[in-house]
């Protein structure tokens, strides 16, 4: 292992930049790390920093734009023996960070961008060895330091040690993250589960008034919970490991549950015009069974239950709504169905308590439309 940097003789340029840019300073807000209390798995570290550096100082610290956070402190004595925090002007771990490499001293009185950092006298930093310290999404977030009150020479031992105590670190982050995505995604399956549930519910309770025998009943449920299905496969797809939360476009969403209704020239019966637009994964799931009920009342007396007919699908955003026009254009008036039957029901519980929207059904002189105005903080979610 090549030995450390020397320290820069002016500050680097993009110094200021790095340590304000917004993505480096979102990675360390996310650690949840400055400002909390000591923690064993950060002190052990530092502890092992200066027994191998044979140091009395070690430090672990978190540097944000205006200030260096002691994370894990060894050796702090007298007046700075419960010292938490420095500005930038008392800080070296600041140029680690953004020169993203280690960096050495053997004496910082006489360095000329060092020798006035208020480190030097407040602190006793003399010769001063850190390393830098990633946050899992690769930004350099603080540094691992060894710090001595007098002049001297680090050896590569010395830096391999940090390099290895710093891995450490780096590992802990990392394996903090993946505990806190894991408690995330059980959180999210768990409030899809509880959706799903609160939805089928819904429909068997509709399904059962609507329905003379068990039959149909099923028939019914059996595809809507289809549709469902088919919105879990674009939300997660074949071979996945895990949940996503991305969702899924609203464009391939409608195509896949109205595929089942369109044959041969369906390019002709199903116009669709529209900006791309992701739709968040429990949104994916109402918006299935949206679309299914409309799809299955145009099947049965609209627009893709006749041959010269023609569904047109137009939505756009609009004052922080996506309005979307279901548009059956059969060439007459339609008689619209079950508009107070377990369809519209289902459409108005799942618009309006799931969705947080609206639906308006009207007669068209050529056929129906139905409008859906949905906020798209709902979408998102």
């Amino acid at each position: 292992m090549s030995a450390a940097a020397p320290f820069p003789p002016d500050e680097p340029s993009g110094h200021t930049a790095y340590l304000e840019d917004p993505d480096r300073l979102a990675a360390l807000a996310v650690t949840d790390l400055l400002g909390s209390l000591p923690e064993e798995a950060y002190d052990r570290v530092t502890r092992l920093a200066t027994q191998l550096t044979g140091v009395p100082v070690g430090l672990f610290s978190l540097v944000t734009d205006q200030r260096q956070f002691f994370k894990a402190r060894t050796g702090l004595n007298g007046a700075n023996a419960d010292l938490q925090e420095t500005l930038l002007n008392s800080s070296f771990c600041q140029y680690v960070v953004t020169a993203d490499t280690p960096l050495a001293i053997a004496d910082a009185r006489s360095h000329p961008l060092l020798s006035g950092n208020a480190a030097v006298d407040g602190l006793g930093v003399i010769a001063y060895l850190g390393v830098p310290i990633h946050a899992p999404t690769g930004h350099v977030i603080g540094s691992l330091c060894a710090i001595d009150h007098v002049a001297r020479d680090w050896t590569e031992a010395h830096l391999a040690a940090l390099h290895d105590l710093a891995a450490i670190i780096e590992t802990e982050l990392r394996l903090r993250r993946n505990m806190a995505e894991r408690a995330l995604i059980g959180s999210e399956l768990n409030h899809r589960i509880k959706n799903l549930f609160t939805i089928v519910s819904g429909m068997v309770r509709l399904s059962r008034r609507a329905h003379d025998n068990a039959a149909d009943m099923a028939s019914d449920i059996e595809a809507r919970i289809g549709a469902l299905a088919n919105a879990h496969q674009l939300i997660i797809p074949d071979g996945a490991t895990g949940p996503t939360a991305g969702g899924a476009g609203l464009a391939p969403l409608i195509t896949a549950i109205l595929a089942p209704y369109l044959g041969e020239g369906s390019q002709d019966r199903c116009q669709m015009n529209g900006p791309a637009m992701r739709v968040g994964a429990q949104a994916t799931t109402s918006l299935a069974l949206i679309f299914h009920e409309l799809a299955t009342n145009s099947a049965k007396y609209g627009a893709l239950g006749q041959v010269d007919a023609v569904l047109h699908l137009d939505w756009r955003q609009k004052d922080g709504s996506l309005h979307l026009d279901w548009d059956e254009r059969t060439g007459q008036p339609s008689t619209l169905g079950e508009t107070t039957g377990f369809g519209s029901q289902l459409l108005e519980m799942t618009v309006e308590g799931q969705l947080q929207g609206q639906i308006q059904t009207s007669t068209t002189p050529t056929g129906l439309l139905r409008r859906l105005v949905i906020p798209l903080d709902a979408l998102l979610r």
